[in-house]
């Protein structure tokens, strides 16, 4: 239900910006970190964690980039941008468990908060 509204609301913000010609302007978040295959950026958020087992942390927003491991339950993830067309993925840090510190990509419906 969660990634639902999430969703809704993140399609709601790029159909804005595309009314608006595209054009957006974004605050920087407060670690600046950034990735070109990010179309939405939104201030970071540390409260999410990983709510299934084997979750793959990817390189790039889908699943023909290349794990960098797999992500358990619980695992705490931090939130930094998110790529929404065709699926929702989200860019962050891995903030607990063996992959801590790593960058990468997680598929939006595997996180909660």
């Amino acid at each position: 239900m969660r990634q639902g509204l999430i969703r809704k609301g993140i399609a709601t913000a790029v159909a804005t910006v595309a009314l608006l010609g595209g054009a957006a302007i974004a605050a920087p978040s407060a670690s600046a970190v950034t990735t070109a295959k990010c179309n939405l950026d939104e201030p970071d958020r540390d409260y999410y964690k990983i709510d299934t087992d084997g979750v793959n942390l990817r390189k790039g927003p889908g699943t023909g980039y290349t794990s960098l491991g797999l992500l358990s339950k619980g695992t705490k993830f931090t939130y930094y941008c998110t790529k929404t067309y065709p699926e929702v993925w989200w860019y962050g840090k891995v903030t607990s468990g063996p992959h801590k510190g790593q960058t990468g990509w997680v598929y939006a419906d595997y996180v909660t908060y």
